[in-house]
């Protein structure tokens, strides 16, 4: 009886120790930054221009790095990027291509 109880005590102690010691654990959460790519420098740099405060921020990118739709984004385009910082450089994770505000408007056919 006694050598069940010190077990029994052992696991309660354990698990109070696991369960206060969850929160403590750090997850990752990534930020994001919306704005419009002004250049991308040997496809390992990216530099996107912040819409709200016209802040100039260069987003490390490489394999691991997921677009959306499938491609590199061209310079003027909107982008929604979502990074981290790894040693001192915001690194992207993800980058997606955001469709502009108005579309484009086609030319009207002149009235006959």
């Amino acid at each position: 009886m006694k050598g069940q109880s010190g077990i029994f005590f052992f696991t309660v102690l354990i698990l109070l120790f696991l369960f206060s010691i969850s929160p403590l654990i750090a997850q990752e959460k990534y930020s994001i930054f919306i704005g419009t790519v002004k250049g991308m420098e040997a496809k390992m740099w990216l530099e996107v221009k912040s819409e709200s405060d016209k802040a100039l921020l260069n987003f490390r990118v490489g394999r691991r790095t997921v677009y959306t739709p499938h491609r590199y984004p061209n310079p003027g385009e909107r982008v929604k990027v979502e990074y981290l910082y790894h040693r001192g450089n915001p690194v992207a994770y993800t980058v997606t291509i955001l469709q502009s505000g108005a579309p484009k408007q086609v030319p009207k056919e002149s009235q006959k």
